[in-house]
């Protein structure tokens, strides 16, 4: 299964981050590289549970204490990831913001400048690889995980960019500002890491409670739905609610007086399917045929 390789790639990548940060953020006593450097800790903690819900979600095992599936696991682990993820963030901010009303802290540039540079890069060349293998996937697991290491990369760029700034400030009639620089720049980064673990937390939010799938996205099951009824010339209600990896598609069609075979039946169900299976998703699919009009 390409996602559980794409999820190993990120543990260990994440890992091998997490250990080089934490050791650069004692060297160089800065905070933001070491919130960087626990970041990419937790990363790891939190993508090893995404490993182990997509080889539970994977397994052809039946379970009888699932018998609808276990696809809802994933928006379930997004909201564990996307709670702990923020509550790292805004400790760490309220952190950064007692270290600067205290007259801030002094930092190592040069060896902070080198890790900066060397995560930027490596950050970009691990999300650009996730965001190419869920292109077909369109994995929300795979989406946080990118998520996570974009925010790392932009991280590391800012990063970048304000350590190089405080370098140059030295010496000149800007050195006052030089001891504000790193704390400054854990809350900025900390207030802009919100934003992934908050988006992904309402998407996943949203399929727990089943909430309607957004019709754009779906416009090809509901016009070939609407094709059936009108060629059977029956009133119809579609439903359609995502969770996780797979699309639950039901179809109630308003027939008074009518009989189907096996064999329409089937046909229905495959032209529905096919028209599932352009938006990219895994489906199930339950068709009712009635005579009542309650359900209307």
């Amino acid at each position: 299964m390409d996602e559980l390789k794409v999820i190993k790639v990120s543990i260990f990548a994440a890992l091998l981050y997490a250990l080089v940060g934490i050791v650069s953020g004692v060297i160089s006593s800065s905070g933001v590289i070491l919130f960087d450097g626990v970041y990419s800790l937790l990363s790891v903690l939190l993508s090893t549970l995404s490993l182990v819900v997509l080889k539970l979600i994977a397994s052809e095992k039946e379970d009888e204490n699932f018998p609808f599936g276990k696809a809802h696991f994933e928006p379930l682990v997004i909201v564990v990831k996307s709670i702990t993820l923020a509550a790292i963030c805004t400790f760490s901010a309220s952190e950064a913001f007692s270290v600067l009303i205290s007259g801030g802290k002094d930092v190592a540039a040069t060896p902070a400048i080198f890790y900066a540079l060397f995560s930027t890069v490596g950050c970009a060349i691990v999300t650009v690889y996730i965001d190419r293998k869920n292109r077909d996937k369109q994995s929300s697991l795979l989406q946080a995980e990118r998520d996570q290491w974009y925010g790392d990369t932009l991280l590391s760029a800012g990063v970048l960019v304000g350590f190089l700034a405080a370098f140059f400030f030295r010496g000149t009639q800007l050195d006052w500002m030089v001891p504000y620089a790193d704390p400054a720049m854990v809350i900025v980064v900390c207030c802009f890491f919100l934003i992934f673990p908050i988006r992904s937390f309402w998407g996943a939010i949203r399929e727990i409670l089943h909430y309607k799938v957004c019709e754009e996205s779906t416009q090809p099951i509901r016009g070939e739905v609407e094709k059936i009824a009108d060629e059977l010339d029956a009133e119809f209600k579609l439903r359609m609610v995502s969770q996780g990896p797979q699309l639950d598609i039901e179809v109630n069609i308003l027939l008074e007086d009518r009989s189907f075979s096996i064999e329409e039946m089937d046909t229905i169900r495959s032209r529905i399917a096919k028209a599932a299976e352009s938006i990219n998703k895994n489906h199930w699919i339950n068709i009712n045929l009635t005579g009542e009009k309650a359900w209307l």
